[in-house]
């Protein structure tokens, strides 16, 4: 599963510099939200070309975190420790780039940082600068280097590259058509909860593209799609048939499959900077990637089986406020109970008051949401 790339959790990595020492009590001021101890420290390191001085103290530049918030400043450093070569800095200065946060608009300026990270390996560079290629934005269009690009990060397990890659196959775009092939990149996408995947493989039993026409199936497919508000496959419902014959499948080498109805990335997809969405709702992770980095939220409890946390959380009879994310720590995958999110430290604290007993019982504990967000796997 692809990790986070939150420039939160670059806080977490060793220093291996002479500063070490002094970085970690730096880092430490930060997390405790000392700015002004930690400005002190990490200000003089980052001038100095300490790489992990640099990325903190763009994030509180970013963030507002003891200076005035300033896009422009926290662009500077970040910049500074991208230019030595940190992957995770450089991909999100290319989404900064693409977007025009804190710098002017420049499509070049992303491909170019997207693929230093895309070289070491980041996938959602490589499914960003895929797009770019695919669909020409920047740069021009290249549907060999888009593929080898979606190719690269779909095997890593993102979901919208192994979708896009998918597309690519049904079409036969840079590479032969091959359904069979377009199958499996579907499914893979459809597994990590693809909307347009989803959708996709509802065409594809509709039509008996590479499979038996399966009405029934292709309904499955569709109703899994609307669920999620895809507008394509709500339609699909409505004017389906109540019943097909089934069919055998059409050879690979038939008729290509009409554009209008397999979604293709130029139509359905957005430059990502996050992972694929959740396959349930109790994980929140997803959800609290998008959250504001200066909330809090309630730790319940973590453990390492997603299995135990989902019965730990039923078993609470909490509210749709609690869920769990996917964190990791110390190289280890854990699964984190969490419930609520609050503006301030008080109001978070207001809330533990209100709990349960027993749930009051376990000390929960109340996390800042950005340092959980550089934890999220």
């Amino acid at each position: 599963m692809n990790m986070s790339h939150c420039l939160f959790c670059l806080l977490f990595l060793f220093s291996t510099s002479i500063y070490a020492a002094t970085y970690e009590e730096g880092k430490q001021a930060y997390l405790s939200q000392d700015y002004e101890l930690a400005l002190k420290i990490l200000k003089p390191l980052a001038e100095e070309g300490n790489s992990q001085a640099q990325i903190t103290l763009g994030l509180m530049y970013d963030y507002g975190h003891g200076v005035e918030k300033s896009p422009a400043e926290s662009i500077k450093w970040y910049l500074m420790a991208a230019e030595q070569g940190v992957p995770l800095v450089q991909h999100d200065i290319g989404v900064k780039y693409f977007q025009g946060q804190g710098v002017e608009q420049n499509y070049i300026e992303a491909a170019k940082w997207w693929e230093m990270s895309a070289n070491a390996g980041i996938a959602d560079s490589q499914f960003n600068l895929g797009l770019m290629y695919y669909r020409g934005i920047g740069i021009p269009k290249d549907y060999v280097k888009a593929a080898k690009l979606f190719d690269a990060a779909a095997e890593q397990g993102h979901g919208n590259a192994q979708y896009s890659l998918a597309v690519m196959y049904a079409f036969g775009q840079s590479k032969e058509k091959n359904y069979a092939t377009a199958l499996k990149w579907f499914n893979k996408a459809a597994e990590q909860n693809v909307a347009q995947a989803q959708f996709n493989l509802g065409v594809f039993y509709e039509n008996g593209y590479g499979v038996q026409k399966d009405l029934n199936r292709a309904k499955e497919w569709y109703q899994l799609a609307a669920d999620q508000g895809l507008q394509e496959a709500l339609e699909k419902l409505r004017t389906l048939p109540a019943k097909i014959k089934t069919t055998v499948a059409k050879n690979e080498t038939a008729t290509a499959v009409p554009e209008k109805k397999i979604t293709n990335p130029a139509e359905s997809e957005t430059i990502n900077s996050s992972l694929p969405e959740t396959t349930n709702n109790l994980n929140l992770s997803d959800w609290l990637r998008q959250q504001p980095a200066d909330n809090y939220t309630i730790q319940l409890g973590s453990v390492v089986s997603e299995n135990d946390i989902i019965k730990y959380i039923n078993a609470s009879k909490l509210d749709s406020k609690a869920g769990y994310i996917e964190v990791i720590v110390n190289g280890i995958t854990r699964y984190t109970a969490i419930y609520g999110l609050y503006d301030t430290y008080q109001n978070a604290e207001l809330a533990i008051s209100e709990l349960p007993v027993a749930i009051q019982q376990s000390k929960p504990w109340i996390r800042n949401t950005g340092i959980l967000q550089g934890l999220l796997r």
